[in-house]
């Protein structure tokens, strides 16, 4: 397919006919900065696009074959006010999938720069990642330009290993296969939590660690992540390492590199104009020289008021609270991943820069999770804030987002009506009733061809479950061309859309603007 021109407006609806009467509903929507092959632009009332058809399965899976549509302008535009040269509008990306409980982001610039944020700890995100770079192979992998895991808990990179995994899936689109060029990282490497069937105490889950001011501080941080010993990593750092080790042989080498505050230089490739700072993880400094990030500890409980205090030592608090934190700008439009970032780390990033954390866009800290300073959402002032959450089981319940964020994200954002988005809400599930085992609905009549790919959820050979079919991807969609922030998720009905649009100018001065729809 031969790209020859993009979307310059917000939303550009794709129909079936060039002449769509008021019963007809689109087939897809198109997003500003998408790009098409127009096959005929010769009338004034409409554009002949070649475009990517879904098409839904006996199954519920939805296949995708090229056919021609059509863009049919709203009263008042024309083909050209909707439809520009390619490389006109210079658009990035991002883009917020429903991982469940988890974190998995999608970065693309203006010049096809690829960046994955975390990966979820299932296949949910390996799933979405297949479908938006399709026919790869063995000889011609998609090339990533950096896989950022943000910090080393299985529910923001365990999915990650999914990707290496979906090669080998009977199902042919669920399978990619990628080349990624970097791999960043915290440094943090979690050891194994049982030795001699004994649990290991906290202050030794992330290696080495030495007293600075009688506070444990961690030495053992690591760069290079095929180079530490299978012995010194759990299960599912194991698993990723297997992964990589697979792409460098197959490919060449990957740059690992441990990220901390400062390291704004290590992004650098993206180009396009893009300024990334790293805003965390904050190292210290011992008196032998040596670079360690200290220890963090629990909050006592009760309210989140006042002087905070936090005790002993804490493995999962410190992984997450040494999340690598990137505020990311693009013209005037800013962009804070703030990660699994809590109160202690939060209250630390302000100390240091509480005048670096504003930003248009943030990816709200650990899910949504009550943990949370509130003057850290008051310096970031999000007009756009979006939770990755999702508790899908009895054993992954977090009551993510709780009460408390939602309301400050609302109460702390410098617009009158900002946006609060979240992952696990903006998907969509079609009710299928109780089916029985294997193939599902094999009484309808259906040949087990028709199931491909299909997964059998039960245990016992006649048990019956409740269904649901996932008729729309949890995304959380933003496109931008630095001075224009259009954001949006999709529906169940493909004629909607829950969208909204600013406009952005410099020093943070957002406008809301009506959607641009054609």
């Amino acid at each position: 397919m031969a790209m020859t021109h993009e979307i310059g407006i917000d939303l550009a609806r794709v129909w079936t006919t060039p002449k769509p009467s008021r019963e007809d509903k689109p087939l897809r929507y198109l997003a500003f900065g998408d790009e098409v092959e127009v096959e005929d632009d010769t009338s004034k009332a409409h554009v002949r696009i070649r475009t990517a058809i879904p098409e839904t399965r006996p199954d519920g899976s939805v296949r995708v074959r090229m056919g021609s549509r059509f863009i049919v302008p709203k009263k008042g535009l024309k083909p050209k006010d909707v439809l520009k040269p390619l490389g006109h509008c210079k658009v990035m990306r991002v883009e917020f999938v429903d991982v469940q409980q988890g974190d998995g982001a999608l970065l693309v610039t203006p010049s096809k720069k690829v960046m994955l944020v975390d990966g979820g700890d299932n296949q949910l995100f390996a799933r979405y990642l297949a479908g938006r770079f399709r026919r790869t192979s063995l000889e011609k992998p998609k090339d990533i330009d950096c896989i950022l895991v943000t910090h080393g808990d299985a529910d923001h990179f365990a999915g990650l290993r999914e990707i290496h995994d979906s090669e080998s899936h009977e199902t042919s689109w669920k399978q990619l296969y990628i080349r990624p060029h970097r791999v960043y990282h915290n440094g943090l490497v979690k050891r194994p939590s049982k030795e001699n069937k004994k649990d290991v105490p906290d202050v030794r889950l992330l290696g080495p660690t030495e007293k600075l001011d009688g506070r444990d501080v961690i030495v053992g941080l690591e760069s290079d992540l095929l180079a530490v010993p299978d012995s010194e990593m759990n299960l599912p750092f194991r698993r990723w390492k297997e992964a990589l080790a697979t792409y460098r042989q197959r490919y060449g080498p990957i740059e690992f590199r441990r990220l901390q505050k400062g390291d704004d230089a290590a992004f650098d490739f993206l180009g396009d104009g893009l300024k990334v700072e790293v805003l965390g993880p904050i190292p210290v400094t011992l008196p032998d020289g040596q670079t360690g990030i200290p220890f963090l500890g629990k909050p006592r409980g009760g309210p989140h008021l006042g002087n905070l205090k936090f005790e002993g030592v804490s493995a999962s608090h410190t992984i997450n609270g040494h999340s690598v934190v990137l505020r990311i700008t693009y013209g005037n439009v800013r962009y804070l991943f703030a990660a699994d970032l809590n109160q202690e780390s939060e209250m630390e990033l302000l100390r240091h820069d509480a005048d670096r954390l504003e930003a248009e866009v943030l990816k709200t800290p650990h899910h949504g999770s009550a943990d949370f300073s509130t003057p850290f959402i008051k310096a970031v002032r999000p007009v756009v804030s979006v939770v990755s959450s999702g508790d899908e089981s009895e054993q992954k319940e977090h009551i993510h987002p709780r009460a408390t964020l939602v309301g400050a994200l609302g109460r702390h954002s410098r617009v009158d009506e900002p946006i609060v988005l979240i992952t696990e809400l903006a998907a969509f599930f079609e009710v299928r009733g109780y089916v029985g085992t294997k193939w599902h609905a094999m009484a309808a009549g259906l040949k087990k061809k028709d199931f491909e790919g299909a997964v059998d959820l039960t245990t016992k050979k006649n048990e019956r479950f409740f269904a649901f079919s996932r008729s729309a991807f949890g995304i959380v969609r933003t496109r931008t061309d630095g001075k224009r922030l259009v954001v949006y998720t999709d529906s169940g009905d493909v004629a909607m859309k829950e969208a909204y649009a600013f406009d952005v100018e410099p020093g943070g001065i957002v406008k809301h603007s009506p959607v641009r729809m054609a």
